[in-house]
């Protein structure tokens, strides 16, 4: 389909309403505190209807989160469609390090992740969003692998991969102006990948 075609136009336009639900969250967050915004008020702010909002959030904290429910979907088919040749952590190593390179290209990241540090509140959040990444990787893993490797074998990639991206962001958490949050995630997956290898059959 050409790129301007319907398709791609739906798509632009679900991108930019997403982009604006983020933005007026973290303008209200950020005057007022999570606690005190509402989701009419975001929605106010951005120009949409409530609706429309629980299109892509489930609640206003998923605002600051990099990743949505659509995204953990799109995870899965994506390492399950890596390139045959690649090992498994590779596979999915690639689908991060593009997702992690998609959400710092925002224009509100850094505000986002200030927030994140600032609110324990949206930790809660936090937490179920990586259950929920973890899951989909395992499962675009299983979808890659078939039946033959143990499902512990699973866990552990999707576990792993999971933890190196978050002791890379949280490094660049600590000092945001000393590293680029890529560079560290490059560096997190290269100190564990070497141990990743797939199980002898």
């Amino acid at each position: 389909m050409p790129k301007d075609g319907p398709e791609g136009l739906r798509e632009r336009k679900k991108r930019m309403t997403r982009a604006a639900l983020r933005a007026a969250a973290v303008r209200l967050f950020s005057e007022h505190g999570p606690e005190a915004v509402t989701v009419e008020e975001i929605c106010a702010e951005a120009g949409v209807s409530p609706r429309t909002f629980f299109n892509y959030f489930a609640a206003k904290e998923e605002t600051l989160l990099p990743f949505t429910r659509d995204d953990c979907e799109r995870f899965a088919r994506e390492v399950a469609e890596r390139p045959a040749h690649e090992q498994p952590q590779r596979a999915v190593r690639a689908v991060l390090e593009a997702a992690i390179g998609r959400a710092v290209a925002g224009p509100t990241w850094r505000e986002e992740a200030a927030l994140l540090r600032r609110h324990p509140v949206l930790a809660h959040r936090g937490v179920a969003a990586t259950r929920s990444l973890r899951r989909a990787l395992t499962e675009g893993l299983a979808r890659r692998l078939g039946p033959q490797p143990p499902r512990l074998y699973l866990h552990v990639v999707a576990s792993v991969s999971v933890a190196a991206m978050q002791a890379a962001v949280n490094a660049w958490q600590e000092d945001p102006e000393e590293g680029d949050v890529l560079r560290l995630l490059g560096e997190a997956f290269d100190r564990v990948e070497a141990g990743l290898a797939p199980p002898e059959e």
